[in-house]
């Protein structure tokens, strides 16, 4: 997968980095974009330093998953430019190559 970064990741408090990787482990070994959700979700309920949502915003629109990072942890506000955006397809090509495999 190639994941084209389009801003940087700001130091806002002392655990955002820690967070920002684990989002980027959660896409790199999910399966397809729903099981990236489901993740993220569970990640949530279970913080172990934070919510990844109360340091970074994401959105499912127009087929692609985009991360934007706040300005502060919790705040309403984010940074103006997204940190990346993936389109579901990128996820979705890696199932499909996992099935021919098993199928054949």
């Amino acid at each position: 997968m190639n994941i084209n970064f389009l801003g940087p990741v700001f130091p806002t408090d002392c655990f955002t980095q820690m967070a920002f990787v684990e989002i980027l482990n959660i896409i790199l070994t999910s399966d397809n974009i729903m099981d990236v959700n489901r993740r993220l979700i569970g990640r949530n309920v279970n913080p172990a330093f934070g919510s990844l949502s109360g340091h970074f915003r994401w959105s499912y629109s127009d087929n692609h998953f985009t991360l934007w990072q706040r300005m502060e942890y919790n705040s309403p506000v984010c940074f103006r430019q997204r940190i990346f955006s993936i389109h579901f397809g990128m996820l979705a090509s890696r199932d499909r190559e996992k099935d021919s495999l098993t199928f054949n």
